[in-house]
């Protein structure tokens, strides 16, 4: 976790991982779970930085969780003249 943030906030290139394959493995996770998920990391990065680095932490965490629940639930319905 540590290199991907590090990655993910500073750049830096340490992460290497593949997080959607890892995440897709994970059968019991709902798209309800991201949402404590992001209230409990919200709470977190208010504790431990300002308001303006806790503001960028969930910025990002935001956009993840929102690209990660495209990869783990969006499924093409039916269209509408079937």
């Amino acid at each position: 976790m540590t290199d991907f943030w590090c990655s993910v906030i500073l750049k830096s290139g340490d992460y290497h991982g593949r997080p959607v394959p890892a995440h897709l493995k994970l059968k019991d996770v709902t798209e309800a779970d991201f949402s404590i998920w992001l209230a409990l990391f919200s709470k977190t990065a208010s504790e431990l930085f300002t308001p303006e680095i806790a503001a960028v932490f969930v910025e990002r965490a935001e956009r993840i969780a929102a690209s990660l629940k495209l990869a783990m639930f969006f499924r093409l319905g039916s269209s509408a003249s079937d």
